[in-house]
């Protein structure tokens, strides 16, 4: 009976007269400021650049932003000279290690739409009419059935002339309000807690420059996902392969006797022998990955064409024979045509279910469950910041979902319903975490 009384007593110390973990919880004092902490980061225009060396001017103004936001919290944060922000909060358990607990989130948004300048809308009680956003852009439930579990909740667009960048600052609003949850209750049990907020998600390079110092946990939780539930826990592998050929100059009537190379025969050949059409993108659903020649280029002064293939699957296998297939031919055309052809690999993002441990996967179903939510994990047909570190460093992390919509699009929208959910959500991995010891993982 003795053994009985004690477990209970420590269960009712680590979780129940916690008042975050209880029902009515202070989770709640948190939420109404959730939308405007969202809405200030919304309103810092923070795309990422392609083309950049690194960062763009709006990263940098965002990333010095938050920084100062976390270190007034009074919490052990890094801002490094990459602008990765980097929380690393100690153990509060007596007696015993608890598996370090890791979080992600994104400050950057896609290049590939208009996001600087952003007008957020908050929209309270929706009545399920149509959304008329500016530019004639709308938000319905033709275009988006989701949206009809919103009506009497709240949501966020932006005014039509630009996206809203949910993807990613919902996830840095929870990240940070988690943040904010832990400093201002330093009874909350926790074990050791690493933070991430990176640059540069948007452009495949949110893990190219992450410090391991700061950022190597045992689990790793990245909140950058859709709608109530998902989370992914499996993703594309991609890789970018870019094949050169190398042409030589001269007058091509008398090719045969100057040697004279044209540099895009070669390209032209390669790309019919790797990428037959049943295996491009517009043939490629759910578990199927693709090969896809996406451009072109002439460098006219040092005469080559080059092609940038973009390699995309689940199965590992079905990857080596693209692979092979891009290799073999540019072999086969090198000797055939006499031409110099080179091909460079690039790993982009990798599978994370390739690199996560097996307790992961309890740990986020039981952390919804008691926050009243349905896990719903699903395949991702893309990579995430997880994804890019698995990539790179070899483990990974399954990517949560935020209450992001239609992401990368002037209709993108939020909502607060589903964001809070998955601040929740975070909380409860703390808990989670805290309550297994580290011989467990």
């Amino acid at each position: 009976m003795r053994k009985l009384v004690t477990w209970a007593l420590l269960l009712t110390l680590l979780c129940g007269a916690n008042p975050v973990f209880a029902q009515g919880n202070v989770a709640d004092k948190y939420r109404s400021g959730m939308i405007e902490r969202f809405v200030k980061y919304a309103q810092i225009g923070s795309m990422s650049d392609y083309n950049a060396e690194w960062m763009t001017p709006g990263q940098e103004q965002i990333a010095q932003a938050l920084y100062e936001e976390i270190k007034s919290f009074g919490l052990p944060t890094y801002l490094s000279e990459d602008k990765y922000i980097y929380v690393n909060i100690p153990s509060n358990l007596k007696n015993r290690k608890a598996p370090v607990l890791g979080l992600s989130a994104h400050y950057d948004t896609t290049p590939d739409i208009l996001g600087n300048g952003v007008k957020p809308q908050i929209i309270k009680s929706y009545d399920g009419k149509p959304i008329v956003l500016k530019n004639n852009h709308v938000i319905d439930f033709e275009s988006d059935p989701y949206l009809r579990n919103m009506i009497g909740k709240t949501i966020v667009t932006s005014d039509g002339t630009t996206n809203l960048g949910a993807d990613d600052k919902a996830g840095v609003t929870i990240v940070v309000t988690l943040l904010k949850t832990l400093a201002e209750n330093p009874k909350i049990p926790h074990g050791p807690i690493q933070v991430v907020i990176t640059p540069n998600e948007d452009v495949g390079r949110s893990a190219e420059r992450l410090d391991l110092k700061y950022y190597r946990p045992d689990y790793a939780f990245d909140f950058d996902g859709g709608v109530d539930g998902e989370m992914v826990v499996e993703n594309f592998s991609a890789y970018g392969v870019i094949v050169t050929a190398q042409g030589v100059n001269g007058h091509q009537s008398y090719a045969a006797e100057n040697g004279y190379r044209n540099s895009a025969k070669p390209i032209a050949d390669l790309i019919a022998a790797a990428a037959p059409a049943e295996n491009l993108p517009n043939n490629s659903r759910g578990d199927q990955g693709y090969i896809e020649p996406h451009h072109i280029e002439y460098n006219q002064a040092k005469n080559t064409h080059a092609v940038d293939f973009r390699l995309r699957f689940f199965d590992q296998q079905e990857g080596k024979r693209y692979m092979d297939r891009i290799k073999q031919a540019a072999d086969s055309l090198q000797n055939a045509l006499d031409a110099a052809i080179t091909v460079k690999v690039t790993a982009q993002y990798e599978n994370v279910a390739n690199g996560v441990k097996p307790e992961a996967l309890g740990m986020i179903n039981q952390a919804m469950k008691e926050a009243g939510v349905t896990p719903k994990p699903k395949k991702e047909r893309a990579g995430t910041t997880s994804a890019m570190i698995m990539a790179k460093h070899g483990f990974g992390g399954y990517t949560v979902f935020t209450g992001q919509n239609n992401p990368h699009a002037f209709t993108e929208w939020l909502s607060e319903e589903d964001m809070f959910k998955a601040y929740k959500v975070a909380l409860n991995l703390v808990k989670q975490a805290a309550q297994m010891n580290a011989s467990d993982k």
